[in-house]
């Protein structure tokens, strides 16, 4: 039947039979690795392949279809991108089940999710977003979650975090200051699994800003918590003469 056509048709009809044929294929073996590793390195080693198959599949479309080829290999590019894509998506979504399906966390907790650290704002099929200390959006692949550790700080024992700010002069240690802020807010939460930390969030103007963080029971009010550790804080800097 093929051989019946006029030989423009043929050369179209085989180039879209090679590109199409060629991104099943790509997208075959890049669904086999990613699924049956569930592995970042399956994905990587089933993207690379199939960026290689695409490659012999462009050059057999020119063999065969000489400059009618590149016609297609526009279309057969656009295919094999969106069969990429729709393996990545399909990944997400199941991964998105499993996540409603178990549910580790819910909006309002503070968790860390594959390598991020936030509050979670929403919770979609495909994505997990979080709020950052700095109030930026980060926006976590579910496949990315599920394949990743998960650690709700605010399961288990019901912990709200709690946050306060200090400035310093920068002529201070910021080691020593740090150091004598942890020791000195070390009973903020005795029954707490999780322990204050200090992150210095910026140096300008002559200051450098402290962060410091902590966690309590939720059924305590917040701003309170907030005003404790607040006073734990300037208390420890002070007895040590630290200055603000």
């Amino acid at each position: 039947m093929v051989e019946s056509l006029p030989p423009l048709l043929q050369s179209i009809l085989n180039a879209i039979l090679i590109g199409l044929g060629g991104a099943l294929v790509a997208y075959l073996i890049y669904v086999l690795f990613a699924r049956l590793t569930k592995k970042n390195w399956g994905r990587y080693i089933g993207s690379l392949l199939a960026v290689l198959i695409a490659i012999g599949t462009l050059k057999w479309i020119l063999d065969v279809a000489d400059a009618v080829g590149l016609v297609v290999i526009l279309g057969t590019a656009l295919t094999g991108a969106l069969a990429l894509g729709m393996g990545d998506l399909a990944t997400d979504l199941v991964s998105g089940a499993k996540l409603f399906g178990t549910r580790p966390f819910q909006i309002g907790d503070t968790v860390s999710l594959a390598g991020h650290f936030g509050k979670v704002s929403e919770i979609s099929l495909t994505s997990t977003v979080l709020v950052g200390d700095d109030g930026n959006q980060i926006f976590v692949r579910n496949s990315e979650v599920v394949a990743g550790t998960i650690i709700n700080h605010s399961s288990g024992s019901g912990e709200q975090k709690i946050e306060v700010e200090v400035a310093l002069p920068a002529s201070q240690d910021l080691e020593r200051a740090v150091t004598v802020i942890l020791d000195g807010t070390k009973n903020f939460a005795p029954a707490s699994a999780s322990k204050v930390s200090v992150v210095c969030e910026a140096v300008s103007d002559g200051r450098m800003t402290l962060k410091v963080f902590g966690f309590s029971a939720r059924d305590r009010d917040e701003d309170a918590e907030k005003t404790r550790l607040m006073i734990a804080t300037l208390k420890a800097l002070k007895k040590n003469k630290i200055r603000l």
